[in-house]
């Protein structure tokens, strides 16, 4: 190995303490990686990650430039925090005058550290980080040859302790590197599914990511390739393949472990990105075909909303096998009932619409809740019924600030000393139309609530206050609904794969998931019907839509 930097990730495990234990490295030089692990049969999980580091410095020539990543704050602060000198100077005990265990390792490892320059790094435990995961993993392998091979009531023995097990070779993880890169070669006969997810984020991106993965290695023993923030890692190979621990414990976790973009259409790739996927400028479509085909996927899943699925659709056309899954907030997909991501963000907008409620109340204010919906007003209908909102404004039906004026003072003549107004971002008032914010060349929806806010002040003689809930809604923990849904879509369209039934779209119909042509699913918005008894329900319960219904 030559003497360039290092990146170094170390972890230990152990079955009991004492107890089985494992320990493992992975050594980056460049884009390349070598693992190494073993195990002990009776050890402690500070030994192990002792271990961990010592032979992973062993495998660097003196001199080297290293950053050292741990999970262990312990192994970390001894050297950040000069611990280990103190402990040197004491004759190798403590601050409460004990010896230091494991005082073999630590000597070693002060040894090590001072023949080269090593930069001692703490990462969260149980990260993301694919190479801090994959250490756990290993470790957590090399307790299971720990329990297999040797006797747990014997003192360690030292030849499986004090030898590295078998080197592995090969990119862990397969980020682009300057000048190309080896990929992770295919186990013959084992099919290839590449998957990302596009567009804005949502709760449930995490489950779906992990039921494809899972339902495609448990039942099929397929590999599945992940693309890393969204069609930008199509286009610029940005990818890693994904196993069962990679999605280990992410089904609660809000986001996506690939990361997203809304920005990157690679039939239009420009440097910073653009939202326009209609239009053609620098094509680089086909260096994404050529990515799949390096990688030997055989259908890639997308997941995402509207323009994303049209994406897809368009790789399709391209002779690209691909299944899509539906991924919006904003419920507006035709070709499904129900979106994975919504009845998440309906929640979380109920859930601050109540807590709006009670202020309201208090001080006796109109309060305008601006929550997302560009063309369709289904959260602003759910999340408003849910609330409790006096008006309610979509998108669908352009209100009128006269009956919203009406409104608040019926409810005052009544007694009621406040309202609240949920409002979508894209409604707008009738015969005007919806409102943008301009920063330099970006137009954004929003503004309304503040919009209306000013014009009930200027109207009536009561305070109104504007909040925009914004991306809160898309953030946080998907809902059980949103959970179990993202599953089904995502066992779903590894069960397409499998049929080999491509240019299709998951899609839920009443209480069955089935899918639907890509084409279908692309052709068009779902709106909020005026005459739906969603409406006819609010309607009933005295709620306004500033509209004459």
């Amino acid at each position: 190995m030559s003497t360039s930097d290092f990146d170094i990730y170390t972890d230990g495990a152990c079955a009991g303490n004492p107890g089985p234990g494992g320990w493992a490295a992975v050594i980056m030089e460049g884009g390349r990686a070598r693992e190494i692990s073993s195990h002990e049969e009776r050890t402690t999980n500070q030994r192990m990650e002792l271990k961990a580091a010592v032979e992973a410095l062993r495998m660097v020539p003196p001199g080297s430039r290293v950053r050292l990543f741990s999970d262990s704050a312990y192994l970390v602060n001894c050297f950040n925090q000069s611990w280990i000198d103190r402990w040197q100077k004491n004759g190798w005990l403590t601050g409460k005058g004990q010896p230091v265990e494991n005082r073999d390792l630590w000597s070693e490892l002060l040894e090590l550290s001072m023949a080269n320059t090593v930069e001692w790094i703490k990462v969260k435990g149980h990260s993301t980080d694919r190479l801090n995961q994959r250490c756990d993993h290993l470790a957590r392998e090399a307790i299971v040859s720990a329990k297999e091979n040797g006797s747990p009531g014997r003192e360690g023995n030292s030849e499986a302790g004090g030898k590295p097990g078998p080197e592995k070779f090969g990119v862990i993880n397969s980020r682009t590197q300057p000048g190309g890169k080896e990929l992770p070669a295919k186990n013959p006969g084992v099919r290839r599914l590449g998957l990302l997810t596009g567009g804005g984020d949502c709760p449930g991106l995490n489950a779906v990511i992990r039921a494809v993965v899972k339902g495609a290695t448990y039942n099929y023993n397929m590999e599945v390739v992940g693309f890393n923030n969204g069609f930008r890692g199509l286009v610029e190979n940005d990818a890693s393949l994904l196993d069962d621990f990679a999605v280990s414990g992410i089904l609660n976790r809000g986001g996506t472990i690939l990361g997203t973009s809304n920005r990157d259409n690679p039939f239009d790739f420009r440097p910073g990105g653009s939202s326009d996927y209609r239009e053609t400028d620098n094509d680089r479509s086909g260096d994404a075909v050529k990515n799949l085909e390096k990688w030997g996927i055989e259908c890639l899943v997308i997941i995402g909303g509207d323009g994303s699925l049209l994406l897809a659709h368009r790789f399709s056309k391209l002779g690209v096998p691909v299944i899509g899954i539906p991924k919006t907030i904003d419920n507006d997909l035709p070709a499904t009932d129900v979106t994975f991501g919504f009845d998440s963000a309906v929640t979380t907008a109920t859930e601050a619409i109540d807590k709006i409620h009670t202020t309201a109340e208090s001080h006796h204010r109109v309060m305008v809740v601006e929550v997302m919906g560009r063309h369709a007003g289904w959260i602003a209908l759910q999340a408003g019924m849910a609330g409790g909102g006096d008006i309610i404004l979509i998108p669908e039906l352009p209100f009128e600030y006269q009956y919203i004026v009406d409104k608040i003072r019926e409810r005052h003549h009544r007694g009621k000393k406040f309202s609240i107004i949920v409002v979508a971002e894209g409604a707008y008032p009738e015969g005007g139309e919806p409102m943008y914010q301009t920063r330099g060349d970006v137009k954004r929806l929003g503004g309304i609530s503040s919009a209306i806010a000013r014009e009930i002040e200027n109207k009536t003689d009561m305070e109104s206050r504007a909040t925009v809930l914004g991306h809160i809604q898309r953030g946080g923990s998907p809902t059980s609904y949103d959970r179990v849904l993202a599953t089904r879509f995502g066992v779903k369209a590894v069960e397409l794969f499998r049929e080999e039934k491509y240019d299709e779209m998951v899609c839920l119909r009443g209480h069955n998931i089935e899918s639907v042509p890509l084409e279908e699913a692309v052709g068009g918005t779902k709106r909020v019907d005026p005459a739906s008894d969603q409406v006819r329900a609010a309607l009933a319960v005295g709620t306004s839509f500033g509209y004459p219904i």
